[in-house]
């Protein structure tokens, strides 16, 4: 069983790909074995199509990319978000994810009385930046926005969930970046 990390950011020198090489550093150093989703590197496209969500109900899956998340994800014991918060959400690419991989039939089984969960994910932790201030960000949005992804990933059997945000990411001196990335791997 496996980590399991998706970063979706689309700038390899971005902050939260920091974050990525910081967490994958430990993992290695500690000998875990780890899978990484890069949504942008892999060229994932997050829009839910006509005959896709024609099979949608039924489980199936057009996309060979989509499988290969779904297989992915059958060995992950923890998984690791990272990404940031653009306009008070995740990226598209992100949602897209969340709305392509996590399937009736795989992550959960609605027969009409409610979703069952199908997966079963020991620990979940996210990493978000922001440039606003993380207070600012709370007041608007990322209290009903944590709540929402968090109600989803519990629905579908993921458990021990933990939120890690960074806010004004812009105005962080380097030794306070450094001194951040230099805690993310404790977080796991």
């Amino acid at each position: 069983m496996a980590t399991t990390l998706i970063i979706d950011h689309p700038w390899k020198e971005s902050f939260n790909h920091g974050i990525l090489n910081r967490l994958v550093e430990g993992l290695e150093q500690d000998q875990k074995i780890y899978q990484i989703i890069d949504l942008n590197k892999d060229g994932f496209d997050p829009v839910m199509k006509e005959e896709e969500l024609a099979v949608y109900q039924s489980g199936s899956v057009l996309d060979p990319l989509v499988l290969h998340y779904m297989n992915l994800l059958r060995t992950t014991t923890q998984l690791v978000l990272v990404f940031p918060i653009w306009w008070y959400s995740s990226p598209a690419s992100l949602k897209g994810f969340l709305d392509k991989v996590l399937l009736n039939e795989f992550a959960f089984f609605d027969g009409g009385n409610g979703i069952q969960p199908l997966l079963s994910i020991e620990s979940v932790v996210v990493f978000t930046t922001s440039d606003q201030p993380t207070e600012s960000l709370e007041r608007r949005c990322t209290r009903s926005y944590k709540h929402q992804l968090t109600t989803t990933l519990e629905d579908i059997g993921m458990r021990n969930i933990s939120w890690h945000h960074l806010g004004s990411l812009k105005n962080l001196s380097l030794e306070e970046r450094q001194e951040y990335l230099d805690s993310v791997y404790n977080k796991l």
